[in-house]
């Protein structure tokens, strides 16, 4: 197990945010090193002291599931080391004493990948050691190959994650024991008795303080190229014939091999793009997107996007798949919903009931399943059976986090499915960019824009 840490990008969100927290879950858990090192490396003016003051306050913000001690064996293990990242003669100095292999890991802004990457290879990292880049992982399909590149011709040898933290160890093990672990949904498992399939991360969040970021990236490429398309390869893949890293990724790059790319047309038909507008969120009044602080509204960035595919294979020809996200929409909602084929036998037929749909929570550990049931006077009644996992969670980057340090990349993912999951995304971007869709104003606290019926 690789014991040394080097965060680059130390004094950003995402180490505050999540990072810390994630080894302060792990050393809480006692699944971190024992020697576990973290080093932050950043161009900010910091003793060691200042950062271990800043750390102390992103800890005690969000690590309040580890104990006072916990957080306090944390910043015992913090270093860090002053540089400018982007060149290699700084980055040598900063890895020089780590004499065994390191966890690098970028936690930048995408554009400083290239230029660090390239002072990176410089740098003389130690044999054996992990690249970690955090996504967004380019921001079209020519500048995710360029990466893809630039990782192959520089870090030839060495192991690189390209990091989802959406895909949690906890989400791809209920979504694969729910496939592969039941036998009586496998065997229904198909166009045959699926009718759609519905994935869906709708929040009542605005961006949060996150504009320069959001506002060059929005909702599709913030959520949909990336995460929801992960989640639907998972939901729509082939039996792997091993549950091992290589033999999953196969699998979950096989589905997004299998989505058409879209026509124009299909662009038009098939997706819808939103903005909120001033609104009430839990009685409280948000302001219109395009007047956030941060926000060029000129750009036009949608907070709300949902796309409708398809999976050409034998098993899914047919069905589609909705993928929906937005921001400021009246009720946090995050689930995969599979509907089936409503045909009640004959002798049914006017008993009403409802459709059976199975929900399988992404940001909750349930599963649930709605079944008709007799009701009163020989009448059918819908309801639903609901499981919960017996799984003790972890942070979804406390499962990241230690499958870097153990080098299993089975989370992470491959080049070709970035790239896949951008070739699906690009013909929507462009028609965006052309105007084929119309940017709909919705409320803020509202359902958000609705998407044609025949969905």
């Amino acid at each position: 197990m690789i014991d040394p840490l080097v965060i680059i990008g130390a004094s950003g969100d995402l180490t505050a945010r999540l990072l810390l927290p994630a080894v302060a879950e792990l050393v809480e858990q006692k699944k971190a090193p024992d020697g576990l090192t973290i080093t932050g490396v950043d161009r900010m003016d910091w003793t060691e002291e200042q950062f271990r003051e800043r750390m102390r306050e992103a800890l005690d913000s969000h690590a309040t599931r580890a104990s006072p001690q916990t957080r306090a064996e944390v910043l015992r293990r913090l270093r860090y080391r002053r540089a400018d990242a982007t060149r290699a003669e700084d980055l040598r100095r900063a890895l020089s004493g780590f004499q065994q292999s390191v966890l690098a890991y970028l936690a930048l802004p995408a554009h400083l990948f290239e230029p660090v990457l390239e002072s990176l290879s410089q740098a003389g990292l130690p044999e054996g050691s992990v690249v970690a880049v955090e996504k967004p992982f380019g921001v079209d399909l020519t500048s995710a190959c360029r990466l893809n590149e630039l990782l192959r011709l520089r870090f030839p040898s060495t192991l690189v994650f390209r990091i989802d933290h959406f895909l949690s160890d906890e989400l791809v093990q209920r979504i694969i024991a729910l496939r592969f672990g039941n036998r009586v949904l496998e065997s229904i498992w198909s166009q045959q008795h699926i009718q759609r399939v519905v994935i869906t991360w709708d929040e009542t969040l605005t961006v949060e303080g996150r504009a320069a970021y959001y506002d060059r990236a929005g909702a599709l490429r913030d959520m949909i190229q990336n995460h929801l398309l992960e989640v639907l390869a998972l939901v729509a893949m082939e039996q792997p014939s091993r549950f091992d890293e290589r033999s999953i990724r196969d699998a979950r790059a096989a589905v997004l091999r299998a989505i058409p790319t879209m026509s124009m047309d299909q662009v038009r038909q098939r997706s819808v793009r939103g903005r909120y507008a001033q609104g009430l969120i839990a009685g409280t009044q948000v302001p219109a997107y395009a007047r956030e602080r941060g926000v060029e509204a000129s750009r036009e960035t949608e907070t709300f996007a949902e796309l409708m595919l398809e999976v050409a294979s034998w098993r899914w020809a047919g069905v589609p798949f909705v993928l929906r996200t937005g921001k400021a929409l009246s009720r946090a909602h995050a689930e995969v919903a599979v509907y089936f084929r409503f045909e009640p036998d004959h002798a049914l037929r006017n008993r009403t009931g409802g459709q059976n749909v199975l929900r399988i929570g992404l940001s909750e550990p349930y599963v649930r399943l709605a079944v008709n049931i007799n009701g009163p006077e020989r009448t059918l009644v819908t309801t639903d059976l609901e499981l919960r996992s017996r799984a003790a969670g972890r942070l979804a980057y406390s499962n990241l986090l230690l499958d870097m340090l153990r080098a299993e990349p089975m989370l992470t993912l491959r080049d070709d499915e970035v790239e896949e999951a951008w070739r699906i995304v690009g013909p929507v971007l462009e028609g965006w960019r052309k105007g084929l869709v119309p940017l709909c104003e919705y409320p803020a606290g509202s359902a958000g824009p609705s998407a044609p019926e025949q969905w």
